[in-house]
This record gives C-alpha cells, structure tokens and sequence, in this order.
C-alpha cells in the first residue's frame, strides 16, 4: 500500500499541534521524523521529545537519523515511541549496524538503512536483505525544500529490484524534492512517499494524498 509520510521538518513548531491535527485528520498514519546531529550534516534537528507528541495523536513515527554515530543517537531514542528507524550505514561497520539492528529490534522498532543519492546501493544488498525500510534520498540530506535528483532514480530501480528478489518485506521509502511529477514517474518503485515542503505548502493537502490514491 502507498502512503504519505508528511516530513515533521517541514512542519511550523508554532503550530505543531494544529498540524498534526490536521495530518490526522487527513488519515495519516506514519510522520517522518528527521534526527541531525550537526556533523553528518551540517544542520540539526529534533531530539526524542517530539515523538510523543506524534504518539499523542495516535501516530506512528519512522525516524530517518543523519547522525555520524547511529548507535549514540539510537540508545539516546530507544525509550520513545518509534514505529522504524534508519541511519546511514556508511559511518560505522557492517558489524556495528547489524548491532544496532538488534538493539532496535529488541524493541520491537523495524530498522533499516537510508542511501543518499551518490552512495552505491551495492555495497549494501546484505544490509538490505535485513532491513524493513530503505530510505531513499533523492536530495543531499540536511535540508529540507530541495529539487529532486533524478540520478536517485537509478538507485530506486536497484532497490526495488533487492525488495522483489532478496526481501520482499522491505517498505522503500522516497525522501527529497517529491511532488505530483516525482510520485508519478517514480510509483512502480516506491511504498512510502516523505513530503515535506510541498505538502505543507499546499491550500488542498487532501488533493496530494488523493492524486497518490489515483496513481
């Protein structure tokens, strides 16, 4: 099933509770969560306490970590409501993020890795092979409100390819610049749409989540 992930970054933190309302009220049930420590990009983002808040309003969270240490950010968050969480797998070991698989996963959260647009997915099929979500980033991660790059689309069709062979529980998520032309030129792809800027920007949000369903 294709859902939207309404991105909480783009959201107004005056407002956060109106929005969420709102996201609620059109049906949503997964909010995207991004976590920035500063290092690995040069912007930051949300500690664990907004979490609750999504809890609040009977929402779950899949929280993307642009961390340079995932296993910090991790034991940091592992006591707060999270649905999933993904991290970038090319700051520590196979090893290490195999670990933090199972720390989450001794939680009851789905893991996952997240892929920016210049890493090769190659190199990770085994980590993909465990994963529940792959967030696939189709902007440099940091920011919010960046055009889609359709380079990002390459590493979709490798991904999608994994999911249908190797893992076919793997919920592929896109996340960067989407709009009503990316959704419809990426839809064979992808389960989860993340969409911030575009979203909030709307006058009629129910006409995204509508022109989704029509896909």
């Amino acid at each position: 099933m294709k859902l939207i992930e309404p991105s909480l970054l783009a959201f107004n933190l005056n407002e956060l509770d109106a929005q969420l309302q709102e996201m609620k009220n059109l049906g949503v049930t997964y909010i995207h969560y991004d976590v920035m420590d500063g290092i690995f990009v040069a912007n930051k983002a949300f500690g664990p306490e907004q979490l609750l808040l999504i809890q609040k309003y009977g929402m779950s969270s899949n929280v993307h970590m642009m961390v340079e240490d995932p296993n910090e950010w991790i034991n940091n968050f592992i006591n707060f409501p999270m649905n999933a969480c993904t991290f970038h797998p090319e700051v520590m070991s196979f090893e290490k993020c195999r670990e933090a698989f199972q720390v989450l996963r001794d939680k009851n959260i789905k893991c996952g890795i997240a892929i920016k647009p210049h890493v090769d997915v190659n190199e990770y099929v085994d980590l993909l092979k465990e994963s529940d979500y792959v967030c696939i980033m189709s902007v440099e991660p940091g920011k919010g409100g960046q055009s889609f790059m359709p380079r990002s689309i390459d590493n979709m069709k490798k991904v999608k390819r994994i999911k249908d062979e190797l893992n076919p529980r793997l919920v592929i998520q896109l996340d960067g610049g989407v709009n009503f032309e990316v959704m419809k030129e990426t839809k064979q792809y992808v389960d989860h749409y993340v969409i911030g800027s575009f979203l909030m920007e709307q006058i009629n949000k129910r006409a995204v989540f509508d022109f989704l369903k029509s896909l």
